[in-house]
């Protein structure tokens, strides 16, 4: 019995062991199957798949466009510098990112709760590597370079920035860079071929921005072999082991701007400038180029070109005098006397005054019940338009005022000659200033426009407002007998190799022609400013070598009446009148007009035309050499002495078509 019970126990025991054979022989099954699969019928892409964890791709970014002047002198190129990265999956792989990070916030001198917040705002994929910290100091590189064994996923990589060559200066007009952010993202992408990512760089401001799609290269990328942590096995290559890949894709660098400026009038600009506050630009009336565009105070570009410091941010944007903003486009001004020029030409042009025309100035004229007043207390006695422009004479043109028809008169030729409106210049943020007309007074404020308005409007203040290269480019305008070209500060874009992809060509806004008697009478005026004893400027006459132009004092503050002739300097430095001063040459055809405003600095005569002064006389040294050689001016300067002073009339203005 006990042997017949075995013998049924061992059958049971059969079957089961059968079943579990069963089992082991599928699984195995299973298992030959799944290798079969992955070693042969699928072992290409599992073989791509093991060269892809064993080959890291660095990004090798490309070097962005340069900058050059007209004459070939470099003013914005690019410099090595070096940042460090975390790629997050092989810092999770390590086993120890706590270790890891603490150690680098010990070399970087940065707060392991920095280093994680910039770890989670990347938002991005585990794989792709993170900046943590940009424009290392060297011994910074040397410490991660010694300790980069110790942690995995940490990597130094070079990266380019950028160097304005001539440190703050034209900062405002070639803009800075600075990393794409969270928020630009979306339509950086949307607008461009080539899609960017976080922690690259993109134009902020200025020619970086407007240009931006020149101005990036195309990054290239390098194949590195790694080890199952991410650092790079240096030693494989030296053992032979060659990369089943290419090992590097080269960048293409961006395209360069050829631009108009005259580095040598920027650098006379800036002289000029010294420590005033302001804006400069030098135009030419016979195409709209732009030679010099200056705007002080200002920044420097190359600490923002890898990430700026929150301290030198902080000092940027609390800076009363807003370095930031570019004073030639971006802020506008009442143009003070300067417009009486755009008056002059109005009631010339519309015929209610000729060269005969005569008033007299007793240093104030009854409006109402009410004096307005002329800046000299003492009156200035019969004047034309020419002596009125040359002696700057209100109360003349408040006469004017009162013979046109209304004030759009004289917004009709302010327009003609591009004020109030934008110029058209290839900057962005641009203000178009402010012409008033009756329909505008009507339509912003919902009352008719008072005729007495009109005189404060004919010697530049009330509503007007203008920017600096508005009031140069009406110059402009004017010595060309009424051409108005578009301004334009890039002449063409360049391949690396100095091949021209793109041209920019002058371009004709308005062609009003101003009457040549117009012409004529104004710029006598504008002469005899800086070249008749008397002038406005005729302080800043240079023996030899003569200019013209048009001096302007902007009241900051209302004052009342009997405070009008205090001494500027007495005021409070933000209470002080802001000096305007346009100025061009040579006298017959010229070739530069320049606009300066100068914030503060009391009167256009001292403290504005100075600096335009600086300018012309560098320019007309640099090319016409002969004619304002220290040699030639000196003859000029004696034959002066001899003839007892100054002509009685200007040379003849030739102007162009």
């Amino acid at each position: 019995m006990s042997f017949i019970g075995n013998e049924e126990q061992i059958r049971y025991l059969q079957e089961r062991f059968r079943l579990v054979y069963g089992f082991v022989f599928v699984g195995l099954a299973i298992l030959a199957t799944r290798m079969l699969y992955l070693q042969v019928i699928n072992g290409d892409q599992m073989r791509q798949y093991s060269e892809e964890n064993r080959i890291k791709r660095v990004k090798v970014p490309a070097p962005r466009g340069m900058f050059f002047d007209r004459e070939g002198n470099l003013l914005v190129d690019n410099r090595p510098a070096f940042n460090v990265q975390i790629t997050p999956q092989y810092l999770k792989e390590s086993g120890k990112p706590k270790q890891v990070l603490e150690k680098l916030s010990s070399l970087i001198h940065l707060p392991v709760s920095e280093i994680e917040k910039r770890l989670q705002r990347a938002r991005q994929p585990s794989f792709m590597p993170v900046i943590i910290k940009d424009n290392l100091t060297r011994d910074e590189v040397a410490e991660l370079e010694t300790w980069k064994i110790d942690m995995p996923g940490v990597q130094v990589e070079m990266a380019i920035a950028r160097s304005n060559l001539s440190g703050d200066m034209g900062s405002n007009l070639y803009g800075y860079i600075g990393k794409v952010s969270t928020s630009e993202l979306p339509n950086l992408n949307q607008n461009s071929s080539r899609k960017y990512l976080l922690d690259d760089y993109t134009g902020k401001s200025g020619l970086e921005r407007e240009f931006e799609d020149f101005l990036r290269g195309i990054d290239g990328s390098e194949l590195v072999e790694v080890d199952a942590l991410g650092r790079s096995i240096e030693a494989a290559r030296s053992k032979g082991r060659v990369l089943s890949q290419p090992q590097v894709e080269p960048s293409v660098p961006g395209k360069n701007l050829v631009l108009s400026i005259d580095q040598a009038l920027q650098e006379a600009a800036v002289r000029g400038f010294g420590e005033k506050n302001g804006g400069l630009i030098a135009i030419d009336p016979r195409n709209g180029e732009v030679l010099a565009m200056v705007s002080r105070p200002s920044f420097n570009p190359s600490d923002f070109s890898r990430g700026i410091d929150p301290e030198i941010w902080n000092k940027l944007i609390s800076d009363e005098n807003h370095p930031l903003r570019d004073k030639t486009i971006q802020d506008h001004y009442s143009p003070g006397s300067t417009f009486k020029t755009i008056t002059a030409i109005a009631a010339l042009e519309e015929g209610v005054i000729t060269k005969d025309t005569t008033f007299s100035c007793a240093g104030s004229i009854n409006l109402g019940s009410r004096k307005v007043h002329c800046w000299k207390k003492g009156g200035h006695g019969p004047v034309n338009v020419v002596s009125a422009l040359t002696h700057s004479c209100d109360v003349f043109f408040y006469r004017v005022a009162q013979k046109l028809k209304s004030v759009d008169d004289i917004a009709k030729w302010a327009f003609h000659l591009g004020l109030g409106k934008k110029t058209g210049i290839e900057l962005g943020r641009e203000v178009p200033g402010l012409i008033p007309t009756e329909a505008w007074k009507q339509q912003r404020f919902n009352v008719p426009w008072s005729p007495g308005e009109t005189l404060y409007v004919a010697i530049g203040q009330s509503f007007v407002l203008t920017t600096t290269i508005q009031l140069a480019n009406a110059y402009a305008s004017l010595v060309n007998g009424g051409t108005l070209y578009k301004p334009h500060v890039v002449t063409s874009v360049q391949t690396e190799d100095g091949k021209t992809l793109r041209e920019f060509l002058p371009q004709i806004l308005d062609k009003t022609r101003l009457k040549p008697q117009t012409v004529d009478l104004v710029t006598q005026g504008l002469w005899g400013v800086v070249n008749i004893p008397g002038g406005t400027a005729y302080s800043q006459h240079i023996p030899g070598m003569e200019f013209a132009g048009k001096t302007g004092t902007v009241q900051v503050v209302t004052q009342k009446a009997e405070k009008i002739y205090q001494k500027c300097e007495n005021l409070r430095y933000n209470q002080r009148h802001h000096g305007v001063f346009v100025g061009y040459a040579p006298v017959k055809n010229p070739s530069i007009v320049v606009a300066v405003v100068a914030e503060h600095a009391c009167s256009g005569s001292q403290g504005a035309a100075p600096i335009a002064r600086e300018v012309i006389k560098t320019y007309l040294q640099k090319y016409y050499p002969e004619l304002y050689s220290d040699r030639a001016i000196e003859e000029r300067k004696q034959l002066e002495l001899k003839t007892g002073g100054r002509r009685a009339n200007p040379p003849a203005l030739e102007t162009g078509d």
